[in-house]
């Protein structure tokens, strides 16, 4: 998109092309706006590139080009993403884009760790993506959110799982009994 079309609001032919045929979203048009807007008191973004913005319930994701978050301060980052979260109503999420899958899916989901990542190719050429984390605990938005934001920005079928921690074996009736026996025990 043409800086001085974003600005002005009106569209030359080839931006207004864009927009009618779906490469740019009115969302990204929005997003791109603000972020002009908020270019002065945030000189940082000047030096980011854009890619994408998508919506998946009280979120919204920013995805800009792969290593321009890593050149933000992270202070600079975390006040842009509650300045943008005031104007637009929602947590705001600042994404980079990668074209490895995995790469991408620990931006979405962090501060959750991803234990394994499994692709499923089926044979009508589709792929699905199981996603395994450490602990549900520690995500910071919906696994529906988190879904819906893979499939909009990167066209991703996911499956989300959790590791299981602290699996225990049911105790039979004896077990059971000498337990509560050691525990009365204690007590006393």
């Amino acid at each position: 998109m043409d800086l001085f079309c974003l600005r002005s609001g009106t569209f030359c032919p080839q931006c207004e092309a864009k927009i009618r045929s779906g490469k740019v979203a009115q969302l990204d048009v929005d997003v791109m706006r603000l972020l002009l807007d908020l270019e002065s008191q945030f000189p940082a973004l000047q030096g980011s590139t854009f890619v994408k913005a998508a919506e998946a319930e009280d979120f919204l994701a920013v995805v800009v080009k792969e290593g321009d978050l890593s050149r933000m301060p992270l202070g600079l980052l975390t006040n842009l993403a509650r300045r943008l979260s005031t104007l637009v109503g929602k947590k705001v999420r600042f994404l980079e884009d990668s074209p490895d899958p995995t790469k991408f899916l620990e931006s979405l989901v962090s501060p959750a760790r991803i234990i394994a990542v499994n692709q499923v190719w089926l044979p009508d050429g589709f792929v699905a993506t199981r996603i395994i984390l450490d602990d549900r605990r520690s995500l910071r938005m919906s696994e529906r959110s988190i879904i819906e934001l893979g499939s909009k920005i990167k066209n991703m079928s996911l499956r989300i799982d959790f590791e299981r921690k602290g699996f225990s074996v049911p105790l039979g009736e004896r077990e059971r009994e000498a337990s509560v026996t050691r525990v009365s025990r204690r007590r006393a």
